[in-house]
């Protein structure tokens, strides 16, 4: 009788402990969002690497008195295969202080994700036909909103719907990755440069109409312009770009490149036009050696985006964008 007992006890034991493991998975799994083929498409992946500050956290998850230097974004945006209209979007990123030499971030950073759905807007400040981007637009507490510059660019904006300003490590434009190759990372040092010879003056007549900073890929364009020999392990080239103008007519008169190790001057000018619109404002460079032009799509006061020879914007990569971030910020 006993050992009747016992078997039963045991069976009632069985049956409790499936019975709340069942409970605990329930409780514990969340429900899976609906991606992929069955109810959606990839409408584009957007990477890239921003500056993350007290002044200017890009996420409004950040705690306010979080320590914060660099951000990195892998930006996923869903549509209906159908239709073609904006459903879900997932976004992974981490941030926290950059480490020193490297690309990554102190003991791997802090990481955020998020998922929900997404839209298509109109309007930022100063631009009532501006396409936007928008995350969570009905949660005011979480909403996250971008410029689409181009198909393949867009830019953070602020609470404000302006464009945030970068520094001279990194801009706040992300890059499109789904149709391009990854960066290749090579272990290779870049070759020793050579001493930069003294910063020339400032141009008789002249004032200084603008300051950009920034570091792009090694797009050819690149080389060619800040005369840099290309290198197999070559990830980036600074910038700094200083635009001057005639003191008594204002109109652009001279420039000064100045990189890591030399420095270009020349002449640019401003023209209006490009494949997609003709009313752009393009900055065009010419170099004192006569080789091509290069072309900057001014998208507001703060920002230069560099063109191919075709004037098409290059399409940075997971480190690096193609912005130029002015030094001094103009409000507005």
């Amino acid at each position: 009788m006993k050992r009747w007992f016992n078997l039963i006890l045991l069976a009632v034991t069985l049956l409790t402990l499936t019975a709340c493991a069942n409970v605990s998975s329930q409780m514990t799994t969340p429900s899976p969002v609906q991606r992929g083929s069955e109810t959606s498409k990839i409408y584009g992946v957007f990477q890239g690497n921003t500056p993350c500050s007290a002044q200017a956290k890009p996420l409004p998850q950040i705690p306010a008195h979080t320590e914060c230097e660099q951000m990195k974004w892998n930006l996923v945006f869903y549509q209906d295969p159908q239709t073609g209209d904006p459903t879900t979007y997932q976004l992974n990123s981490t941030y926290g202080l950059a480490k020193p030499n490297t690309n990554g971030l102190v003991g791997g950073g802090t990481s955020i994700s998020m998922e929900g759905n997404w839209t298509i807007t109109t309007g930022k400040k100063n631009d009532p036909e501006a396409t936007v981007y928008q995350l969570n637009a009905n949660d005011s507490q979480t909403t996250v909103s971008f410029l689409k510059v181009s198909d393949d660019l867009i830019h953070v904006l602020n609470s404000e719907k302006t464009l945030i300003v970068g520094n001279g490590a990194w801009s706040y434009t992300l890059n499109r990755m789904d149709n391009q190759n990854p960066t290749e990372i090579s272990a290779e040092s870049r070759p020793d440069p050579p001493t930069r010879p003294p910063e020339p003056a400032m141009p008789e007549g002249s004032s200084v109409f603008a300051v950009f900073d920034g570091r792009t890929p090694c797009h050819a364009v690149v080389l060619e312009f800040t005369n840099t020999a290309p290198f197999p392990s070559c990830l980036k080239i600074k910038w700094r770009l200083t635009l001057y103008q005639d003191s008594a007519t204002g109109k652009p008169s001279t420039y000064l490149f100045m990189g890591t190790s030399q420095y270009r001057e020349g002449s640019w000018r401003i023209i209006n036009g490009m494949n997609s619109d003709l009313d752009a404002v393009i900055y065009q460079l010419y170099p004192e050696d006569a080789q091509e032009p290069v072309s900057f799509l001014k998208v507001d006061e703060n920002h230069l985006y560099l063109m191919d020879r075709e004037r098409n914007l290059l399409i940075g990569n997971e480190l690096f964008s193609y912005t130029l971030s002015r030094v001094e910020q103009v409000n507005q």
